[in-house]
């Protein structure tokens, strides 16, 4: 009996054997399956007349091939490749769209400025004003048309976020699932439930980094960001995106679990989610400040300059584009959180845009004092208390803004998110809406009498403000238009009023003329002439008796002293602490972004050499080998078939036996 036990022994342990083999065999192209082995031991021996005889062979657990620090660096590596590949494919985008030379932003600006070098040379051309004004419809669009596309990117990002996070959370519920069915499983762990399990992690990796932590009873612990709980044995919390209640233009990211909500928007990386939120935070978001910056910048110095201009119809040049700060831009600077219990209605005006650079901050209450958090750094640059009365203004003189308080009062906790920057390159419009509205003249002519004897002359006309009273008081005029007369003395001079034709004197005589250069005679005058808002630099010898009038520029438009000065604005380096021009600074973030996508291009590529090194590794430890299995089935075959020949041995003995006693 003893050789029918050990042979049925051997035969039921290689069947299970050929079983588990013929198992490997059928998943050998299943993704991720582990191979399997019947982990075979020999019986107790039976102690029979002073020795020792074996009793067979028993078939113990079915084992997976597998190495959990395999698994983990596979996770890992899972989660690096796609984090740098979501990056990548987002900063593409991005990169593609700024630095295109024919319809990029630099190309537009280049153009406009082209354009207004054709009104310097012909002022009085209604044609090269008509050029000027289409190239800045042009580049208003242009703007436009980036802020629209970086736009349509971030909304594209936010319902992939949204996407990824229910993805994540049936993910989540399904390890949670296999957690209970491995735990509640009798005997050994079920090595194909394992493995579905870890093909679940895998795949989560795929989505963000996470972090495991094996259990006793066979069930992982699932972590992402800096230890939040995705799954704890059998529950599973829930990733939930959500419109940011500081931007409707963001999400947020929150564990659920039960009633409680934790927000890990900074905490979640890598995975395909971690590289869309790494995109928008180094990519998108400087994107939309710097556009913003420099359409502010553009709109600022232009605006400036033109105001002081005069154009075809005899009046003084308006704003030509958008007001950096018209009441409802400044207003849209600023988000309330829609947790805000206060009334607080704020805005923000720029004050020098040279200052301004690609950060968004946030504003809140706490304690009864305001604190103003620069997000890119995470750092307080600015702490004070609430206005006692509003509406009250509170700069931040180091970053070029100031802070309105306009209506109401915050309660503690209320927050705000300003954005100085980010949406001006779709605010950026064209005023001007006719050629003749193009203030290329200065609206101050200076000329002198031909009575003169000397060689005095004007060299310079300046106008600094054309919101004083000598040109606001009687439109398309000058009030008081002036004479400057010399004598009676050597280096003195007069200014007399010529409103109704006759020499009127103001005061003087002004003395500290100095002859054969440039002299600031209003400003030699001194107040009340120096406040005028224009200059007049006169040079040469003029002699006792000479005269230059000075008076509104009606009709004339054949003048280009003004837009010859917009022209200069091109080269002039307004923004990045007046290191920078238009062009340069937005050329800054192309580099930057150029920069940026070539790197991540760099560390794509070198995480898809450790994911595969890293799959490499796990497949030659857990992977199936045909040929390794196929020995291993002709040898249970063998052992199956010797084990069935000592039954038959077993069986002849036996029979041999009974016929004997017969």
């Amino acid at each position: 009996m003893g050789l029918f036990d050990i042979s049925i022994s051997g035969l039921l342990t290689n069947q299970a054997s050929i079983a588990t083999t013929s198992h490997n065999i059928a998943n050998a192209n299943v993704e991720g399956y582990s191979r399997q082995r019947v982990d075979q031991s020999a019986r107790l021996p039976e102690f029979i007349g002073g020795n020792y005889f074996g009793t067979g062979v028993e078939a113990g657990a079915v084992r997976r091939i597998f190495e959990a620090t395999q698994q983990l660096e596979l996770q890992s590596a899972t989660a690096d490749f796609h984090s740098f590949e979501s990056f990548l494919s987002q900063a593409n985008r991005v990169d593609s769209l700024l630095a295109d030379s024919d319809n990029g932003i630099n190309n537009a600006i280049q153009n406009f400025f082209t354009a207004l070098q054709g009104v310097v040379n012909d002022p009085a051309s209604i044609p090269a004003r008509q050029v000027m004004l289409s190239e800045a419809e042009m580049l208003s669009a242009r703007f436009d048309l980036v802020h629209s596309q970086l736009e349509s990117q971030v909304s594209e990002i936010n319902g992939n976020i949204d996407s990824l996070a229910n993805e994540i959370s049936s993910l989540a519920e399904s390890i949670a699932k296999l957690n209970n069915q491995i735990a509640g499983s009798p005997g050994n762990f079920p090595p194909d439930l394992l493995d579905q399990r870890e093909r679940e992690i895998t795949r989560l990796s795929e989505l963000v980094s996470v972090q495991t932590l094996q259990q006793s009873d066979g069930s992982v612990n699932v972590f992402i960001g800096s230890g939040q709980s995705l799954v704890i044995g059998s529950l599973a919390n829930q990733l939930t995106a959500s419109v940011d209640p500081l931007d409707p233009r963001s999400m947020r990211l929150s564990i659920t679990s039960g009633n409680s909500n934790i927000d890990v928007t900074r905490n979640v990386t890598g995975g395909e989610l971690g590289g869309l939120l790494d995109a928008v935070t180094e990519i998108i978001e400087p994107a939309f400040n710097t556009l913003g910056r420099v359409a502010i910048g553009i709109s600022s110095t232009i605006n400036a300059q033109h105001q002081l201009g005069m154009d075809l119809n005899n009046e003084l040049g308006g704003a030509f584009f958008t007001d950096i700060n018209d009441a409802t831009v400044a207003q849209a600077r600023v988000s309330a959180s829609t947790a805000n219990t206060g009334t607080a209605n704020l805005s923000i005006t720029i004050d020098d845009p040279s200052l301004l650079d690609d950060s968004n901050f946030q504003l809140y209450l706490s304690g009864g004092t305001y604190q103003l958090i620069d997000l890119t750094t995470n750092t307080s640059i600015a702490t004070f208390a609430p206005p006692a009365v509003v509406p009250d203004t509170v700069a931040v003189p180091t970053r070029g803004f100031s802070i309105n308080f306009l209506s109401g009062a915050a309660s503690n906790g209320d927050t705000f998110e300003i954005q100085n920057t980010r949406n001006f390159g779709r605010n950026f419009d064209v005023l001007v809406t006719t050629p003749e509205q193009i203030a290329a003249a200065s609206p101050v002519r200076g000329e002198q009498l031909s009575t003169n004897i000397g060689s005095g002359s004007i060299s310079a006309i300046t106008v600094t403000d054309t919101t004083t009273a000598q040109f606001t008081t009687t439109p398309s005029d000058l009030a008081p238009p002036i004479r400057v007369q010399f004598g009676p003395g050597a280096g003195q001079f007069e200014l007399f009023d010529m409103t109704t034709g006759t020499p009127v004197a103001l005061g003087g005589p002004f003395a500290g003329f100095v002859a054969n250069q440039d002299n600031n005679v209003l400003a030699l005058a001194g107040a009340p002439y120096n406040t005028y808002g224009y200059e007049i630099s006169i040079n040469g010898d003029p002699q006792i008796g000479d005269s230059f009038d000075i008076s509104y520029n009606n009709n004339g438009g054949g003048n280009n002293d003004n837009i010859s000065l917009m022209g200069d604005l091109q080269f002039a380096s307004p923004l990045d602490n007046n290191n920078s021009n238009y062009q340069q600074a937005f050329g800054r973030i192309i580099s930057t972004i150029g920069v940026k996508t070539q790197s991540a291009q760099i560390k794509r590529d070198a995480s898809e050499s450790l994911l595969f090194q890293a799959q490499e590794r796990k497949q030659s430890t857990s992977g199936v080998n045909l040929d390794e299995e196929a020995a291993d089935l002709i040898r249970f075959q063998q052992a199956y078939e010797a084990s069935a020949q000592v039954i038959n041995v077993a069986r002849t003995l036996f029979q041999t036996v009974l016929d004997s006693v017969r």
